[in-house]
C-alpha cells in the first residue's frame, strides 16, 4: 500500500483511524464481484412494501371486490410474512443474494395473484413486474436478471392463458411480445446501468486508495489496515508482523539538479524495488515523498530484516536514466515487528522509524554501498 504525508521521526503512522482488509479493494476489483450488498434486504423490504402499497391504493380506487378475495387475503398475509421476514437478521435465508432472490420470487408470485384477481393480463398491476425485474437486474448481476425475467414471462403467460377466451394465436403472441419485449429491454438497460456504477464505484475507490504515481497504496489506507489486522491478532491473543520504514536518501538534491521527473522516476524505480523484495502477502504503501512504509503479516524479526537487506540490495541495483546518465537510489530501512517491538501499533511503527534514522546515519559514516551490504 501507499500513501502521501510523510510522517515525522518517532510519530507513528498508524494513528489514522480505521480498518481494513489485507487484501485491499479492489482489487477488491480483484476480490470478486460486486452483487450489490449494500442494497440487501432492507432495500428488497422496501420494494416489497412498495407493492403492498399500489395493490391497496389501487383495490381502493377500484372499489369493485375481487372475485376471490380469501385468496387475495392470504396471499397478501404471506407476502408481508416474507417481507417482515427479510428484514429479521434470525432469518433462515442467510446471505444478501438468498434474500434479493427470495424477495423477489415472493413479489412475482404475489404480483401474479393480485393480477389474476383485477383482470388477469389486462390488469393496470401488471407493470409491477417491472420492480422485481429492477432489483434483481441492479443486485444479481446478468443471471439473476435472466432468471427473474423468465419467471415473469412464464407468471405473464399463465396470466394470458387463464383468460376463459383466448384470442388468435398471431394476436396472442402479439400481445405477449408487446408486454415482454419492453420488459426484456428494462432488464437489459437496468443489468448495464449497474455494471457502469459498480465499475466507475471501483475505479473512484482504487484511486483513492492508491498512490497515483507508484500504484502502491496511500497511507490511509495503510493506516486502516494496520489498526485492523493488529486488532485482529490482538483478540485472538496470538499471531505477529513486520513494519518497515524504507526512506530514500538524496531526493531533493536529484529534485534539484535535474527536476521533478528525474525525482518520480526514481521514486517509482525504487517503489519497483521494493515490490520484488517482499512476499505477495505484503503490503506496500508510500507514506510521503521519499518514503515507504511496508506491513509484512505472520512476520518475525529475522523475517523482517531480511526482507530490510534484500530491498537495500535491490534499490542499490536498480538503474535508471537521467539525461545521458544512468543514475542509481539507495534507501535507508528500519523493521519492526509486534509483539516483541511494542503492544500497540503506534510503537511498531515509532520502532521502525528509529531504526530507519539509525540506518541512515550509518549509512552516512560508512557509505552507501557498505550499508547496502554491496561493498
Amino acid at each position: 500500500m501507499n500513501g502521501s504525508g510523510r510522517p515525522a521521526p518517532g510519530r507513528a503512522d498508524a494513528d489514522i483511524p480505521g480498518g481494513s482488509v489485507l487484501t485491499p479493494v479492489p482489487d477488491r476489483s480483484r476480490h470478486g464481484r460486486d452483487r450489490g450488498d449494500g442494497l440487501a434486504p432492507k432495500s428488497v423490504a422496501r420494494v416489497d412494501w412498495l407493492v403492498l402499497l399500489v395493490v391497496a391504493l389501487y383495490l381502493l380506487a377500484r372499489r369493485a371486490p375481487p372475485p376471490q378475495p380469501l385468496l387475495l387475503g392470504i396471499a397478501t398475509a404471506l407476502f408481508a410474512v416474507v417481507v417482515i421476514g427479510l428484514r429479521w437478521h434470525r432469518f433462515p435465508v442467510r446471505g444478501s443474494g438468498p434474500r434479493i432472490a427470495l424477495g423477489a420470487a415472493a413479489m412475482v408470485a404475489y404480483i401474479t395473484i393480485v393480477a389474476m384477481q383485477t383482470g388477469a393480463a389486462g390488469s393496470a398491476l401488471v407493470n409491477l413486474y417491472l420492480l422485481p425485474i429492477v432489483l434483481v437486474a441492479m443486485t444479481l448481476g446478468r443471471s439473476g436478471a435472466i432468471v427473474v425475467f423468465l419467471s415473469v414471462a412464464l407468471a405473464y403467460a399463465s396470466l394470458v392463458l387463464g383468460e376463459p377466451q383466448l384470442p388468435p394465436a398471431a394476436e396472442l403472441l402479439a400481445g405477449l411480445f408487446g408486454t415482454l419485449c419492453p420488459f426484456a429491454l428494462v432488464a437489459y438497460l437496468t443489468h448495464a446501468l449497474s455494471r457502469s456504477i459498480v465499475t466507475a464505484r471501483r475505479r473512484i475507490e482504487a484511486m483513492a486508495e492508491r498512490d497515483a504515481l507508484t500504484g502502491t497504496f496511500n497511507l490511509r489506507t495503510f493506516g486502516l489496515l494496520l489498526k485492523r489486522e493488529h486488532h485482529l491478532r490482538q483478540r485472538a491473543g496470538r499471531g505477529s508482523y513486520g513494519i518497515l520504514i524504507v526512506d530514500m536518501d538524496q531526493l531533493k538534491k536529484l529534485n534539484d539538479e535535474h527536476g521533478q521527473a528525474a525525482g518520480n522516476l526514481a521514486i517509482t524505480t525504487v517503489a519497483a524495488a521494493i515490490q520484488r523484495a517482499v512476499r505477495a502477502t505484503d503490503i506496500v504503501a508510500r507514506s510521503g515523498g521519499d518514503e515507504f512504509v511496508i506491513f509484512l503479516p505472520e512476520s518475525i524479526p529475522e523475517v523482517a530484516d531480511g526482507v530490510a537487506q534484500r530491498i537495500r540490495n535491490n534499490v542499490f541495483r536498480s538503474l535508471f536514466p537521467v539525461g545521458e546518465r544512468l543514475q542509481r537510489s539507495s534507501v535507508a530501512v528500519g523493521a519492526a515487528s509486534y509483539p516483541q517491538d511494542g503492544a500497540n501499533p503506534d510503537d511498531i511503527v515509532a520502532a521502525a522509524t528509529t531504526r530507519m534514522l539509525s540506518d541512515k546515519n550509518l549509512r552516512r559514516q560508512k557509505g552507501t554501498a557498505a550499508a547496502d551490504g554491496t561493498a
